[in-house]
């Protein structure tokens, strides 16, 4: 009878271990990619304010498809003879004082004047600009950095709140590896050191001097000193590494924070009106009586109202305090079917009215609301009606 001596790789357990290792590496390194990439975003978007180009965060989203509240464009400044039909402009939004105006060139007004559209609405401002109010002309788009800013200036809490936990868990997956990457520097260390230990640098010729007890009592010290001293000094390198990209952050986001403007709004769909008949000499705007929410499927809800003021509005817009979240331009209509929007949205409730629009500053905001939950998850949205 024969035996034979197997000799096999590692054990299970080493093997496991490995293999979470590797994960702990690949996520780490997945999580410092994303880190890296949210960083360059940021800094794509804000950068540009130094040479004197104009970065703006859309909040509204009369430039959709194209550009979606949240993104933040950057103009460059031009001559008057640089603006061209068809270039996306950025200017002074002569129907709302102190705010911005970003929409598309689309025909010559009247006195040399600009006539612009959003692309996502049906006529074109009622509103034409002054070729002196242009800022400059949209030339990058960087996505969903501003959404933060969004959801500041709509109050909407929860998803600032899970999008800070989101970036705490980032950071904390960047450093899983961290005892491996030390177990590699003081791997590293204790090399070097026993690289010097040689004769004349590390050289080994086969020789070795048999040492005296002075000579073992003199040269181990130091030795023994020295391999601490360089793992201590291998501490303080990752603890001010640690700092210094601490402090990196904070200051790209500070930076980020003061250069990105929060008042870009893109030209809300309630300042795009039809033009008014020559015989129309006075209007009055007047708040719905009634307004009522009802469920419309699964992932929708109706609103309904009433009006009998004889003028025909321009739009009823549905809104979330100051916010438009949606409209109706169909002439008579007294419903519309809202489903919610939003990248994160975690089950928020929002109390709406509705506006009645005569087009430029003669609006009426009804009394009467209702109560709409919102939940959305990477633009999937939907909406449910709250009657408690």
């Amino acid at each position: 009878m024969s035996s034979f001596a197997v000799h096999g790789g590692p054990t299970p357990h080493a093997a496991v271990r490995d293999a979470v290792d590797w994960g702990r590496v690949v996520v780490a390194t997945l999580a410092r990619g994303v880190v890296a990439t949210l960083l360059g975003l940021a800094l794509w978007a804000a950068a540009p304010a130094v040479i004197g180009w104009q970065p703006t965060t859309v909040m509204t989203g009369s430039m959709e498809p194209r550009i979606t509240p949240g993104d933040v464009v950057v103009s460059r400044p031009v001559g008057s003879g640089e603006i061209t039909t068809g270039k996306i402009l950025l200017a002074d939004d002569p129907d709302q004082p102190g705010h911005l105006r970003m929409h598309r060139y689309v025909d010559d007004g009247p006195g040399g004047t600009l006539m612009t559209k959003g692309d996502a609405n049906p006529q074109q401002d009622s509103t034409p600009l002054e070729r002196s109010a242009v800022h400059g002309i949209g030339f990058l788009r960087i996505p969903f950095v501003g959404t933060p800013v969004v959801w500041i200036r709509q109050g909407q809490w929860a998803p600032l709140v899970a999008l800070a936990l989101g970036l705490t868990a980032v950071l904390a997956l960047c450093t899983i590896d961290g005892s491996l990457r030390r177990l590699v520097d003081t791997e590293t260390d204790g090399t070097d050191d026993d690289a010097g230990a040689g004769p004349a640098g590390g050289a080994d010729d086969g020789q070795e001097a048999p040492p005296t007890p002075a000579t073992e009592r003199t040269s181990s010290v130091p030795t023994a000193l020295t391999r601490r001293g360089l793992r201590r000094r291998a501490r303080r390198v990752r603890r001010l590494r640690r700092v210094g990209g601490g402090a990196a952050v904070l200051v790209l986001a500070a930076a980020a924070g003061v250069l990105l403007p929060g008042q870009a709004d893109a030209a809300p769909w309630s300042r795009t009106t039809v033009a008014r008949p020559s015989t129309l000499t006075a209007g009055t705007a007047t708040g719905v009586p009634t307004l009522t929410c009802t469920q419309a499927g699964t992932n929708t809800v109706t609103i309904a109202w009433t009006y009998d003021n004889v003028t025909v509005p321009a739009s009823f817009d549905l809104m979330n305090g100051t916010t438009q979240v949606a409209t109706t331009t169909t002439p008579g209509a007294r419903s519309m079917v809202y489903g919610g929007a939003g990248l994160l949205n975690l089950g928020t409730t929002y109390t709406l009215n509705l506006r009645t629009n005569l087009g430029n500053t003669w609006t009426a905001t009804s009394t009467p609301t209702v109560k709409i939950r919102v939940t959305s998850v990477l633009g999937l949205a939907s909406a449910s009606c709250v009657t408690a």
